[in-house]
C-alpha cells in the first residue's frame, strides 16, 4: 500500500490545534503582544502634551497679568507727572488775589482767559494777552466797566492780541453790560444753585449766551472752573480727552476722577487738565511714549 506525502506545512495542523508545537515536538516562541506597550505609551504622549498645555497656559496667564498690571502702573505714573509737572492751573502765576477761590475777580479772569485762549492765536500769545488784561485790572467789573474801547484796543495791543483787537474790545464792552444785566456783575450768579450742586449743562448753556465764548471757550472755562466750582468736576476738554489716549492713560473723564492720584478731588482733576492741555499744546505726547 502505497502512502501520501502530505503536501502542507509541517506541523501546520498541530499549530492549529494547539499553536506551541511542530511536528517534531518542538516548541515555537509565541509573538509578543504590543497592545499593552502602545497602550501605555499612548497614555504617556497624553500626559506629556498635558503637561505642556498645562505650562503654556501658565506662562500666557502670567503674561497676561504683567501686561494689565504695566499699564495701570503705567497710567499712576503719568497722571502723577501730569499733575506734578505739567498741572499749573491758568491763573496760578497771575496777579489775581485769591486765584483758588470763587471770587468775582477770579471767575472773570477765567471767563477773560477762555475767551482769549479760544481764539485762533497762539497759546503764548493768549497767555501774554491774559497777564497784560489782568495786570489792567480788567478782571474787575468796575474797572472793566470804565473803560472806553481805546483804551480796551490799546491795552489789548501791548499784550500782542493784535489780530482781533476791535473786535475783542467790542466783546470786552458787551461783557460788561451782559454780566450786569443779567447776574448783577458777579459770575458766580450765573450758577443755578450751589457751586458744589448745579448742574453742568445749565452752566455751559448759560455761559454760551456770552458774546464771543463758544463751545471750546466754554471748555476751556470749565477745565479750569472746575477747581472753584466743584459742580463742574469731572471734566476734560474733548481735545485734551485725546491726549490722555494717546499717552496711554484713560480718556475718560470719571474714570480719571476716580483714580488714586485724583481720589475725586476738583483741585486734582483741573491741574491734571490743565497738564493734559499743556502736553497738547506743546506737543510733549512722547515724553510719555518712551
Amino acid at each position: 500500500m502505497v502512502q501520501t506525502r502530505s503536501h502542507g506545512k509541517p506541523g501546520a495542523r498541530d499549530i492549529g490545534k494547539g499553536g506551541d508545537s511542530s511536528a517534531t515536538g518542538q516548541k515555537i516562541p509565541q509573538k509578543r503582544s504590543h497592545s499593552k506597550t502602545e497602550a501605555s505609551n499612548d497614555s504617556n504622549k497624553v500626559k506629556v502634551k498635558a503637561n505642556k498645555r498645562a505650562k503654556k497656559e501658565e506662562k500666557e496667564d502670567m503674561k497676561s497679568q504683567s501686561t494689565q498690571s504695566k499699564p495701570d502702573s503705567l497710567a499712576k505714573s503719568t497722571i502723577a507727572t501730569l499733575i506734578e509737572k505739567y498741572g499749573s492751573l491758568p491763573l496760578s502765576d497771575s496777579a489775581v488775589d485769591e486765584p483758588l477761590s470763587p471770587k468775582p475777580e477770579t471767575m472773570l479772569a477765567l471767563l477773560l482767559n477762555a475767551m482769549f485762549s479760544s481764539a485762533r492765536i497762539s497759546h503764548e500769545l493768549a497767555a501774554k494777552t491774559l497777564t497784560t488784561t489782568i495786570k489792567a485790572g480788567y478782571h474787575k467789573i468796575n474797572v472793566l466797566k470804565k473803560t472806553s474801547w481805546d483804551e480796551r484796543t490799546r491795552v489789548l495791543t501791548e499784550g500782542g492780541y493784535t489780530r482781533y483787537r476791535e473786535k475783542t474790545a467790542t466783546a470786552l464792552g458787551d461783557l460788561v453790560e451782559f454780566l450786569e444785566e443779567n447776574y448783577q456783575g458777579d459770575l458766580n450768579n450765573l450758577l443755578p444753585g450751589p457751586a458744589t450742586d448745579s448742574s453742568p449743562s445749565e452752566i455751559r448753556k448759560r455761559l454760551k449766551e456770552i458774546k464771543g465764548l463758544g463751545d471750546v471757550g466754554v471748555d476751556i472755562f470749565c477745565d479750569a472752573a472746575q477747581a472753584v466750582w466743584p459742580c463742574l468736576a469731572p471734566f476734560v476738554d474733548p481735545r485734551s480727552a485725546k491726549t490722555a489716549e494717546a499717552i496711554g492713560i484713560p480718556s475718560d473723564a470719571q474714570a480719571l476722577w476716580e483714580s488714586e492720584e485724583v481720589n475725586k478731588d476738583p483741585m486734582k482733576m483741573a491741574r491734571l487738565a490743565a497738564g493734559l492741555t499743556t502736553v497738547r499744546l506743546e506737543k510733549k505726547e512722547t515724553e510719555f511714549k518712551n
